[in-house]
């Protein structure tokens, strides 16, 4: 049965063995110098994450051709896959998602300035520090998947409710108060730069395919 986009992370994400991963965010802008020499900046739209993935070498025994298939299925226009930064799954005061297993973390508020922002559903006490990965879905037809980073840190109350904290790229038009979010494994939907590395192959070891992505918003 074919497949259906974006890929799953068990579908695809989940199955690499990755080796070396990069991933940040990236806002397209515009800089230009008067004749002063001051200097003018200007956002050319919303942020996305891009980065790379490099796989492990692998032997022909472990089948390593399955994940060129997937890479084949997904180097097509319209094709899409959801991933997280695997060296980032948990909070840091958290890493292995045990202390938030069981919770179900909501938008408490949102700054008017789309960069502040405070959770509530946490367990009491808990850390969250600068660094860390928030993510939420919002939207329909599509559903659009948020990912941000912790710019600055907070800890939840007895009632599991913590104090405002900042976080990057902007908060984007779309989720509301008591919105879920997720702390584990935050998704973004991406899709390939095309012509992703297949990796060579020698006797008996084969090396790790490489591919870049860039999230999208469709």
């Amino acid at each position: 049965m074919a497949l259906s986009f974006p890929l799953s992370l068990a579908d695809f994400f989940d199955g690499l063995r990755i080796q070396v991963a990069q991933m940040a965010p990236s806002e397209p802008r515009q800089i230009d110098r008067t004749a002063s020499g001051t200097i003018l900046t200007a956002s050319l739209g919303e942020a996305i994450w891009r980065g790379s993935i490099q796989i492990k070498s692998q032997t022909f025994a472990s089948n390593p051709f399955a994940i060129e298939a997937k890479l084949s299925l997904l180097d097509r226009a319209g094709s899409s896959f959801l991933l997280y930064d695997p060296r980032k799954c948990y909070p840091h005061s958290d890493p292995d998602g045990s202390l938030i297993s069981g919770y179900s973390p909501q938008v408490a508020s949102l700054g008017s300035n789309n960069r502040d922002m405070s959770l509530k559903g946490l367990p009491a006490g808990y850390v969250l520090t600068a660094g860390d990965l928030i993510g939420w879905t919002y939207g329909s037809s599509p559903t659009r998947y948020a990912l941000h980073r912790l710019v600055s840190g907070a800890t939840a109350n007895g009632s599991g409710v913590t104090g405002t904290f900042e976080v990057a790229p902007f908060i984007q038009p779309g989720v509301a108060v008591n919105d879920a979010v997720t702390l584990v494994k935050p998704v973004i939907k991406a899709v390939l730069v095309p012509n992703p590395q297949y990796g060579g192959g020698r006797a008996k070891v084969m090396p790790g395919a490489s591919f870049d992505f860039v999230q999208t918003l469709d």
